[in-house]
């Protein structure tokens, strides 16, 4: 072999092995961002673990099989502190949310932060397709399932200010909603000029909760139980939305048969000067209606247009976020709902006065009269007026085991969940909440909250004073002996 092709094959062998080399060390690079992305771990090096994900919520996430999408309407660049923390939380804890959600390599919960107010143009796809127009909410959604969580359900306030976040039980509960093949159903009783759940109207029409309800995976139906021979099996809760006549005595009955045989939930609300006919039923579960209407004096517990601003909480499930937030519920004309336990005793019925009036209010009884509301002592309910009662029966079996038994929540008022008055936040609150705690959805989860950790570092003048001089020091000293190194060299 000549030497020039000897020295043309030995740089062709060159160039060759210079190619091996570049494809191996790419190869090697993406086979390494490969694993990177399919395999990896994650830790937690905050203090107490802040944002691991409980034991309960990783055994559920292993359960989905659908692919679930986040939405966050949180802003990341709020002026107010408080969702900033809120963002920061949220934001990292649905970074484990998908990170444990990973089968095959594939993420099966992904997230989507929208700024509504800055990008307009979804912004307004997701109010015209989900209804979300709210900020500080987040919408879970799974194939034609959904759920809103509001940002009171997220964090828990004392004197309005942040003190627990519980966004980890109220999200795992959210995605476990919109995963579950059936919805819950929800019945309106109709054929005695009930509120039509699609009635439209400000004044007394219920599409805005109806709209709520069907965001957060409820279906909703309507039943006339003068049509069928019980109350149906899939009720999860039947609704009694202001009656204006009574009921028949076969449909009192076979209500009573769903609260006392199957254990039944039944929310009801009765305006003032209303007969419903369930006045004996109601009387069963420890709850009376007298013919009279609220009167508030205290300015503080009205407008001056005389609606109701209800701040008297008992301690329930219902009105504990209430009670924290210190948020007020806004009523119109509202009637007493007195607890009055039945006789003989019922030792398994559990009466809670859910909210009432001010201690200077009174039940008015001569108010069809017209003329000026006065106290009459023999007649009158004096204040504080429930105007709100819980009913709960708890079985017992035969190892003594509490078991629930049916729930009856009933409001003396037909405008609490109107569409004039249910965007105020002290009225969607109560109407979830009773909801939720209907359906045990207030104690499907036993994950605690997590405390709001702030740090402070406190200082005084002087300290500070010194602390500056100490960083300015050293790069003071570096940039001083530079100088002078500078000046050397030069001369």
């Amino acid at each position: 072999m000549r030497s020039w092709e000897f020295y043309q094959v030995a740089n062709g062998l060159k160039r060759l092995n210079r190619w091996i080399q570049v494809i191996l060390i790419f190869s090697l690079i993406l086979g390494l961002n490969h694993l990177g992305m399919k395999h990896f771990m994650r830790y937690d090096l905050t203090g107490n673990n802040r944002f691991t994900l409980s034991p309960e919520t990783r055994a559920y996430l292993q359960e989905i099989r659908d692919p679930i999408h986040i939405i966050v309407t949180i802003p990341e660049n709020s002026p107010r502190q408080e969702e900033q923390i809120l963002y920061r939380y949220i934001h990292r804890l649905l970074q484990e949310y998908a990170y444990l959600s990973r089968s095959g390599g594939e993420f099966l919960i992904t997230t989507e932060f929208v700024d509504i107010y800055k990008d307009l143009s979804r912004a307004d796809f997701l109010a015209r397709e989900h209804g979300l127009n709210q900020i500080n909410s987040l919408l879970v959604l799974s194939k034609e399932r959904r759920r809103l969580v509001r940002a009171d359900e997220l964090v828990t306030f004392r004197d309005r200010k942040p003190e627990a976040y519980k966004g980890e039980a109220t999200i795992t509960s959210a995605i476990m909603e919109v995963s579950q093949e059936k919805s819950p159903k929800l019945y309106f009783l109709t054929g005695h000029q009930e509120t039509d759940p699609g009635d439209t109207s400000p004044q007394n029409g219920l599409s805005q909760i109806s709209r709520e309800l069907e965001m957060r995976n409820f279906t909703l139906g309507k039943l006339d139980l003068t049509a069928v021979p019980k109350v149906p099996e899939d009720t999860a809760i039947l609704i009694i939305a202001d009656p204006k006549g009574p009921l028949l005595p076969s449909e009192v009955e076979k209500i009573r048969t769903y609260l006392f045989d199957r254990a039944g939930r039944m929310l009801l609300w009765i305006r003032p000067g209303v007969e419903s006919g369930m006045e004996p039923l109601l009387a069963e579960w420890g709850l009376y209606l007298p013919d009279q209407v609220v009167i508030e004096p205290n300015p503080q517990f009205r407008e001056s247009s005389g609606t109701l601003l209800i701040r008297n909480f008992g301690e329930h499930e219902i009105s504990q976020s209430l009670i924290q937030n210190q948020t007020y519920v806004v009523s119109g004309l509202a009637r007493p709902v007195i607890p009055r336990p039945p006789s003989p005793a019922d030792e398994r019925l559990h009466l809670t006065a859910l909210f009432a009036s001010s201690k200077t209010s009174w039940g008015e009884s001569a108010y069809r009269s017209g003329g000026e509301p006065v106290f009459n002592e023999e007649r009158d309910f004096s204040g504080p007026v429930p105007i709100a009662v819980v009913a709960e029966r708890k079985a017992s079996s035969q190892l003594g085991i509490k078991v629930p038994g049916g729930r009856l929540v009933l409001f003396g008022s037909a405008d609490l969940f109107s569409n004039q008055r249910v965007m105020s936040l002290g009225n969607i609150t109560t109407f979830f909440n009773t909801v939720n705690w209907m359906l045990d959805r207030d104690r499907m989860l036993v994950i605690p909250s997590r405390p709001v950790e702030t740090y402070k570092f406190t200082i005084s003048e002087n300290q500070f004073f010194q602390i500056s001089l100490l960083f300015l020091a050293v790069p003071a000293c570096l940039a001083f002996f530079g100088l002078i190194i500078y000046w050397v060299r030069r001369s």
